[in-house]
Protein backbone atom coordinates (compact mmCIF):
# COMPACT_ATOMS: atom_id res chain seq x y z
CA UNK A 1 0.00 0.00 0.00
CA UNK A 2 1.16 3.23 -1.06
CA UNK A 3 1.51 6.68 1.56
CA UNK A 4 0.32 9.71 1.74
CA UNK A 5 1.64 13.61 2.77
CA UNK A 6 -1.38 14.64 4.61
CA UNK A 7 -1.08 18.52 4.74
CA UNK A 8 -3.46 20.72 7.51
CA UNK A 9 -3.90 24.46 7.40
CA UNK A 10 -4.73 25.60 10.65
CA UNK A 11 -6.88 28.28 12.09
CA UNK A 12 -8.06 28.36 15.63
CA UNK A 13 -9.97 25.28 16.37
CA UNK A 14 -7.57 23.23 18.36
CA UNK A 15 -9.72 20.82 19.55
CA UNK A 16 -10.95 19.71 16.17
CA UNK A 17 -7.53 19.36 14.80
CA UNK A 18 -6.52 16.82 17.51
CA UNK A 19 -9.87 14.55 16.17
CA UNK A 20 -8.94 14.71 12.63
CA UNK A 21 -4.89 13.92 13.85
CA UNK A 22 -6.01 10.71 15.72
CA UNK A 23 -8.26 9.74 12.85
CA UNK A 24 -5.42 10.41 10.38
CA UNK A 25 -3.05 8.55 12.72
CA UNK A 26 -1.60 5.46 10.04
CA UNK A 27 1.31 3.94 9.24
CA UNK A 28 0.54 4.96 5.75
CA UNK A 29 0.02 8.67 6.64
CA UNK A 30 2.51 11.29 7.42
CA UNK A 31 1.16 14.55 8.54
CA UNK A 32 2.14 17.99 7.49
CA UNK A 33 0.63 20.79 10.05
CA UNK A 34 0.73 24.77 9.57
CA UNK A 35 -0.98 26.73 12.33
CA UNK A 36 -1.60 30.16 11.85
CA UNK A 37 1.04 32.49 13.70
CA UNK A 38 -1.88 35.15 14.86
CA UNK A 39 -3.30 31.59 16.48
CA UNK A 40 -2.54 32.20 20.00
CA UNK A 41 -2.03 29.38 22.94
CA UNK A 42 -1.19 27.14 20.63
CA UNK A 43 0.47 23.79 22.73
CA UNK A 44 2.29 22.61 19.67
CA UNK A 45 4.29 20.24 22.19
CA UNK A 46 1.34 18.61 23.03
CA UNK A 47 -0.02 18.11 19.24
CA UNK A 48 3.01 16.39 18.46
CA UNK A 49 2.61 13.56 20.86
CA UNK A 50 -0.52 12.74 19.22
CA UNK A 51 0.13 10.43 16.57
CA UNK A 52 1.70 7.05 17.33
CA UNK A 53 2.02 5.54 13.79
CA UNK A 54 2.36 8.74 12.05
CA UNK A 55 5.40 11.26 11.84
CA UNK A 56 4.14 14.66 12.30
CA UNK A 57 6.14 17.75 10.71
CA UNK A 58 4.93 21.21 12.00
CA UNK A 59 6.20 23.68 9.68
CA UNK A 60 7.57 27.53 10.65
CA UNK A 61 4.29 29.81 11.25
CA UNK A 62 3.72 32.51 9.19
CA UNK A 63 0.39 34.78 9.40
CA UNK A 64 -2.35 33.74 6.63
CA UNK A 65 -5.14 36.06 5.99
CA UNK A 66 -8.17 35.30 4.64
CA UNK A 67 -8.46 36.00 0.31
CA UNK A 68 -4.71 36.70 0.66
CA UNK A 69 -2.04 35.31 -1.18
CA UNK A 70 -0.75 34.05 1.99
CA UNK A 71 -2.91 31.11 1.71
CA UNK A 72 -0.63 30.16 -1.37
CA UNK A 73 2.63 30.76 0.23
CA UNK A 74 1.21 28.31 3.08
CA UNK A 75 0.36 25.64 1.03
CA UNK A 76 3.67 25.96 -1.59
CA UNK A 77 5.52 25.88 2.34
CA UNK A 78 3.23 23.13 3.34
CA UNK A 79 4.16 20.62 -0.02
CA UNK A 80 7.78 21.90 -0.07
CA UNK A 81 7.90 20.70 3.26
CA UNK A 82 6.36 17.58 2.33
CA UNK A 83 8.52 16.94 -0.91
CA UNK A 84 11.45 17.23 0.96
CA UNK A 85 11.44 13.90 3.12
CA UNK A 86 13.39 11.18 1.56
CA UNK A 87 9.91 9.12 1.63
CA UNK A 88 7.81 8.96 -1.82
CA UNK A 89 4.17 9.83 -1.17
CA UNK A 90 1.40 8.65 -3.80
CA UNK A 91 -0.74 11.69 -3.02
CA UNK A 92 -0.51 14.61 -1.54
CA UNK A 93 -3.97 15.97 0.50
CA UNK A 94 -4.88 19.81 1.40
CA UNK A 95 -7.06 19.95 4.68
CA UNK A 96 -7.85 22.69 6.94
CA UNK A 97 -7.78 22.58 10.14
CA UNK A 98 -11.83 22.39 10.59
CA UNK A 99 -12.18 19.17 8.47
CA UNK A 100 -12.93 15.23 9.94
CA UNK A 101 -12.64 12.27 7.92
CA UNK A 102 -15.90 10.16 7.12
CA UNK A 103 -14.00 7.29 5.93
CA UNK A 104 -11.63 4.80 7.08
CA UNK A 105 -8.06 4.99 6.03
CA UNK A 106 -7.97 1.62 4.65
CA UNK A 107 -10.87 2.52 2.46
CA UNK A 108 -9.26 5.80 1.26
CA UNK A 109 -5.95 4.35 0.47
CA UNK A 110 -8.06 1.60 -1.41
CA UNK A 111 -9.89 4.12 -3.36
CA UNK A 112 -6.48 6.30 -4.63
CA UNK A 113 -4.27 2.98 -5.45
CA UNK A 114 -7.13 2.10 -7.70
CA UNK A 115 -6.86 5.43 -9.02
CA UNK A 116 -3.04 6.41 -9.67
CA UNK A 117 -2.51 9.55 -11.48
CA UNK A 118 -5.31 11.12 -11.31
CA UNK A 119 -5.68 14.59 -9.80
CA UNK A 120 -8.21 15.32 -7.37
CA UNK A 121 -9.70 19.14 -8.05
CA UNK A 122 -13.12 20.55 -7.56
CA UNK A 123 -13.45 22.97 -11.08
CA UNK A 124 -15.37 26.00 -10.72
CA UNK A 125 -16.20 29.41 -12.53
CA UNK A 126 -13.78 30.83 -13.52
CA UNK A 127 -15.63 34.12 -14.02
CA UNK A 128 -16.44 33.98 -11.10
CA UNK A 129 -12.86 34.78 -10.00
CA UNK A 130 -11.82 36.74 -12.65
CA UNK A 131 -12.05 40.45 -10.62
CA UNK A 132 -9.75 39.26 -7.97
CA UNK A 133 -7.45 38.51 -10.52
CA UNK A 134 -7.90 41.57 -12.68
CA UNK A 135 -6.90 44.39 -10.41
CA UNK A 136 -4.64 44.76 -7.74
CA UNK A 137 -6.26 44.23 -3.46
CA UNK A 138 -3.51 45.80 -1.54
CA UNK A 139 -5.13 45.91 1.68
CA UNK A 140 -6.05 42.25 2.70
CA UNK A 141 -3.53 41.98 5.10
CA UNK A 142 -5.01 44.65 6.76
CA UNK A 143 -8.87 42.95 6.94
CA UNK A 144 -7.85 40.97 10.54
CA UNK A 145 -6.73 43.84 12.83
CA UNK A 146 -9.76 46.02 10.90
CA UNK A 147 -11.88 44.99 8.51
CA UNK A 148 -13.85 48.23 8.46
CA UNK A 149 -10.70 50.03 7.58
CA UNK A 150 -8.97 47.13 5.58
CA UNK A 151 -13.07 47.65 3.31
CA UNK A 152 -12.70 50.89 3.25
CA UNK A 153 -9.15 51.72 2.15
CA UNK A 154 -10.09 48.81 -0.79
CA UNK A 155 -13.22 50.05 -1.77
CA UNK A 156 -11.17 53.45 -3.16
CA UNK A 157 -8.23 51.78 -4.63
CA UNK A 158 -10.23 49.37 -6.29
CA UNK A 159 -12.91 52.52 -8.02
CA UNK A 160 -9.61 54.57 -9.04
CA UNK A 161 -8.47 51.50 -10.07
CA UNK A 162 -11.31 50.75 -12.54
CA UNK A 163 -12.38 54.14 -12.90
CA UNK A 164 -9.53 56.16 -13.41
CA UNK A 165 -6.78 54.21 -14.37
CA UNK A 166 -9.04 51.57 -16.09
CA UNK A 167 -6.19 48.35 -14.74
CA UNK A 168 -6.93 44.76 -15.70
CA UNK A 169 -4.00 42.99 -15.23
CA UNK A 170 -5.15 40.22 -17.12
CA UNK A 171 -5.26 42.22 -20.70
CA UNK A 172 -2.40 40.47 -21.82
CA UNK A 173 -2.19 37.22 -20.34
CA UNK A 174 -2.11 34.26 -23.21
CA UNK A 175 -2.55 31.55 -21.40
CA UNK A 176 -6.07 29.34 -19.71
CA UNK A 177 -7.34 30.44 -15.86
CA UNK A 178 -9.09 27.82 -14.17
CA UNK A 179 -10.77 28.49 -10.83
CA UNK A 180 -11.13 25.45 -8.70
CA UNK A 181 -11.94 24.66 -4.86
CA UNK A 182 -8.40 25.17 -2.67
CA UNK A 183 -8.52 21.90 -1.00
CA UNK A 184 -7.62 19.10 -3.26
CA UNK A 185 -5.65 15.55 -3.44
CA UNK A 186 -2.53 15.19 -6.18
CA UNK A 187 -0.01 13.31 -7.23
CA UNK A 188 3.87 13.07 -6.64
CA UNK A 189 4.71 14.29 -9.80
CA UNK A 190 1.97 16.85 -9.95
CA UNK A 191 3.19 18.44 -6.88
CA UNK A 192 6.75 18.37 -7.91
CA UNK A 193 5.78 20.43 -10.85
CA UNK A 194 3.84 22.90 -8.82
CA UNK A 195 6.57 23.37 -6.62
CA UNK A 196 8.76 24.17 -9.97
CA UNK A 197 6.23 26.82 -10.74
CA UNK A 198 6.28 28.95 -7.76
CA UNK A 199 8.02 31.73 -9.38
CA UNK A 200 4.99 32.16 -11.61
CA UNK A 201 2.66 31.43 -9.18
CA UNK A 202 4.20 34.29 -6.78
CA UNK A 203 3.88 36.68 -9.57
CA UNK A 204 0.33 35.43 -10.46
CA UNK A 205 -1.13 35.63 -7.11
CA UNK A 206 0.82 39.09 -5.66
CA UNK A 207 -1.65 41.46 -4.95
CA UNK A 208 -4.67 39.54 -5.59
CA UNK A 209 -7.86 38.60 -4.07
CA UNK A 210 -8.91 34.90 -3.16
CA UNK A 211 -6.41 33.51 -5.55
CA UNK A 212 -6.17 30.38 -3.92
CA UNK A 213 -8.66 29.32 -5.80
CA UNK A 214 -7.36 30.55 -8.85
CA UNK A 215 -3.48 29.41 -8.72
CA UNK A 216 -3.76 25.37 -8.96
CA UNK A 217 -6.43 25.08 -11.32
CA UNK A 218 -4.71 27.80 -13.79
CA UNK A 219 -1.30 25.56 -13.15
CA UNK A 220 -3.15 22.22 -14.38
CA UNK A 221 -5.18 23.65 -17.55
CA UNK A 222 -1.53 24.67 -18.81
CA UNK A 223 0.44 21.60 -17.59
CA UNK A 224 1.18 18.04 -18.90
CA UNK A 225 -0.87 16.70 -16.44
CA UNK A 226 -3.96 18.68 -17.65
CA UNK A 227 -5.49 14.93 -18.99
CA UNK A 228 -5.57 13.66 -15.51
CA UNK A 229 -7.89 15.76 -14.27
CA UNK A 230 -10.71 13.54 -12.26
CA UNK A 231 -14.24 13.85 -13.03
CA UNK A 232 -13.35 16.34 -15.11
CA UNK A 233 -15.66 19.48 -14.24
CA UNK A 234 -17.75 17.43 -11.98
CA UNK A 235 -17.77 20.50 -9.43
CA UNK A 236 -19.02 18.46 -6.22
CA UNK A 237 -16.78 15.69 -6.71
CA UNK A 238 -13.77 16.35 -8.13
CA UNK A 239 -11.89 16.64 -4.84
CA UNK A 240 -13.29 13.86 -3.20
CA UNK A 241 -14.62 16.21 -0.16
CA UNK A 242 -17.69 16.75 1.20
CA UNK A 243 -18.38 20.76 1.51
CA UNK A 244 -22.13 22.19 1.17
CA UNK A 245 -21.69 25.64 -0.85
CA UNK A 246 -25.74 25.53 -1.54
CA UNK A 247 -26.17 26.41 1.65
CA UNK A 248 -23.07 28.73 2.05
CA UNK A 249 -22.93 31.15 5.02
CA UNK A 250 -21.37 34.49 3.53
CA UNK A 251 -18.09 32.75 2.06
CA UNK A 252 -17.49 30.34 3.82
CA UNK A 253 -19.46 26.87 3.21
CA UNK A 254 -22.54 25.43 5.41
CA UNK A 255 -21.51 24.21 8.84
CA UNK A 256 -22.55 20.38 9.07
CA UNK A 257 -24.75 20.19 12.03
CA UNK A 258 -26.16 16.35 13.81
CA UNK A 259 -29.06 17.34 11.55
CA UNK A 260 -26.95 16.41 8.55
CA UNK A 261 -25.93 13.22 9.63
CA UNK A 262 -28.04 11.19 7.05
CA UNK A 263 -26.31 13.12 4.26
CA UNK A 264 -22.59 12.79 6.21
CA UNK A 265 -23.19 8.99 6.82
CA UNK A 266 -24.40 8.55 3.04
CA UNK A 267 -21.52 10.27 1.26
CA UNK A 268 -19.18 8.32 -1.08
CA UNK A 269 -16.57 11.28 -0.70
CA UNK A 270 -13.40 10.99 2.31
CA UNK A 271 -13.50 14.29 4.44
CA UNK A 272 -16.04 16.61 4.87
CA UNK A 273 -15.67 20.26 5.75
CA UNK A 274 -16.98 22.55 8.04
CA UNK A 275 -16.63 21.77 11.34
CA UNK A 276 -17.02 24.16 14.53
CA UNK A 277 -17.25 23.10 18.03
CA UNK A 278 -19.17 26.03 19.09
CA UNK A 279 -21.77 25.09 16.74
CA UNK A 280 -22.30 21.97 17.45
CA UNK A 281 -19.84 19.41 19.08
CA UNK A 282 -22.37 16.73 18.94
CA UNK A 283 -21.87 16.00 15.49
CA UNK A 284 -17.84 16.20 15.56
CA UNK A 285 -18.06 13.44 18.69
CA UNK A 286 -20.58 10.84 16.16
CA UNK A 287 -18.39 11.72 13.57
CA UNK A 288 -15.13 10.58 14.96
CA UNK A 289 -16.53 7.55 17.01
CA UNK A 290 -17.21 6.10 13.85
CA UNK A 291 -14.63 6.56 11.48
Amino acid sequence: MSKHAMRIMEHNQFNILEKLMRQLDHADNDIFIHVDKKAKDFDQHYFEQICVKSSVTFIPRMRVYWGHSSIVECELRLLEAALKEEKSYSYYHLLSGVDLQIKSNEVIHDFFDKHPDRQFLALRNTYSGIRGMSLYYLFGWLRAYNRYLAKGLETISLAVQTKILKVNRLKNVNYGICKSQQWFSITQEFARYVVEQRPFIEDFVRFTSCSDEMFLGTVLVNSPFKDQLFLEYDRTGNHVRLIDRDRAEGASPHTWLMEDWEIIEKSPYFWARKFDMNKDSEIIEKITNVW
